[in-house]
């Protein structure tokens, strides 16, 4: 299975961190307007069992995806898995560290790039270039919003 990781370093609380990235209303907020992402029913804060169906617009069209939250451990720890979608398997772990300037968010993803003629569009070259620009982004967000003294 490949993998993927990101790190991020920003000047605000684990706890605070982890709160925010446990609604999925800030989950939207953190993704690139293009992605359109929309998620359908979703609790206001994740717990572990929850499944989150939502839609994402990638490579041209809108897919279906669910996921499902298999761990929450504040301020420390979410891993989720993905129940339906494109590729077929992804596991994300998103990892809360504290460090001397406030927190790093460390992102682990597993995933196994779908087969068939689907795989030749979503290789596994192009889902890192796709998970780096989608990081990127939400660095950004991210450093804005503890700019602004939203996360502390």
């Amino acid at each position: 299975m490949a993998q993927y990781e990101h790190q991020q370093r920003l000047a605000c609380s684990v706890e605070s961190l982890f709160d925010f990235l446990t609604r999925p209303v800030n989950q939207v907020r953190l993704s690139q307007p293009e992605s359109r992402l929309t998620f359908f029913d979703p609790p206001d804060v994740i717990a572990s069992g929850d499944e989150l169906e939502f839609e994402v617009r990638a490579y041209g069209t809108t897919q279906s995806v669910t996921h499902e939250i298999v761990t929450v451990e504040r301020p420390r720890l979410i891993v989720e898995r993905m129940l339906h979608g494109p590729l077929e398997e992804l596991e994300h772990e998103h990892l809360f560290e504290p460090d001397a300037d406030g927190a790093v968010l460390i992102d682990r993803i597993r995933f196994q790039p779908p087969g068939g003629m689907i795989g030749l569009l979503l290789t596994e070259d192009r889902l890192r270039k796709s998970f780096a620009d989608s990081f990127a982004y939400r660095n950004r967000i991210l450093e804005e919003l503890v700019g602004e003294g939203e996360l502390r």
